[in-house]
């Protein structure tokens, strides 16, 4: 019998490491978290994706080497990796990195996403509540849109029809 221990199938590494983001998160320290679940990751793209099957480097490792080694003579590393061919042919050598600059690129495009949706709102209802939260005075944009009626001066609990929407259907 042998005593050497079986090397850990990458499943039940991502298994361990996701186990260990989750313990990390909830010990509040989510960028070790995150750390974590980008080793997670990695060993996903390599299942996933083996070596044999992935696209080729667009530049070979030495060349890639050499150009970065020579640039550091006139620019600073943060300058270096700032320049996009320079990290996405970084991120073909190294999987970790690469895992990185996809994740990054997702929340960039959310991020845009979320810009656009921003700019795209309709700004003139800057309304605050549903009024279905009280079926006596909901109207007909309960639980669709964010809006309040306005309180009747003297009449305390009356609401009058809402200001932006006076002639949306329930309205009173």
């Amino acid at each position: 019998m042998s005593t050497e221990t079986e090397p850990t199938s990458p499943y039940a590494q991502v298994r361990d490491l996701v186990e260990l983001a989750e313990t990390y998160a909830e010990d509040g320290a989510p960028l070790s978290a995150q750390e974590r679940l980008l080793e997670a990751r990695t060993l996903l793209d390599g299942i996933l994706r083996p070596r044999g099957t992935r696209k080729a480097p667009s530049m070979s490792l030495e060349t890639l080497v050499t150009t970065v080694e020579s640039a550091t003579l006139r620019r600073t590393p943060e300058e270096i990796a700032a320049v996009p061919w320079v990290a996405a042919a970084i991120g073909e050598h190294d999987d970790r990195i690469g895992a990185l600059g996809e994740l990054a690129d997702q929340v960039a495009a959310k991020h845009r996403a979320a810009i656009v949706e921003w700019i795209g709102r309709d700004w003139t209802c800057l309304c605050v509540t549903y009024c279905a939260e009280d079926p006596a005075t909901a109207c007909g944009l309960s639980g669709q849109v964010q809006h309040v009626h306005p309180a009747v001066p003297g009449r305390p609990g009356t609401y009058g029809p809402c200001p932006v929407h006076p002639d949306a259907p329930g309205d009173r």
